[in-house]
């Protein structure tokens, strides 16, 4: 589901509930998970994690591009 799916799903849930007490909780629980913070590895989903501990093992084996060339292709990609 995307960003945009939830949202709107989340959105709809909301308009089509009468009942202030779970209105009232849902608006607790998100004012307090938006007030902490939220370590970003907690938030990603096991896919992005699954890659991310890919590449650490692929840069752990030397089939990494160092962080300079890939500025240069970049550069170069914009036309600087």
């Amino acid at each position: 589901m995307t960003t945009a799916e939830l949202k709107s799903y989340l959105h709809r849930l909301v308009v089509e509930t009468e009942d202030v007490d779970i209105l009232e909780k849902v608006q607790s629980y998100f004012s307090v998970l938006r007030s902490r913070k939220v370590d970003w590895w907690d938030s990603i989903t096991e896919s992005e994690e699954r890659t991310i501990k890919q590449g650490l093992i692929e840069l752990k084996e030397g089939k990494g591009i160092p962080n300079i060339e890939v500025k240069k292709k970049a550069a170069k990609l914009i036309g600087r």
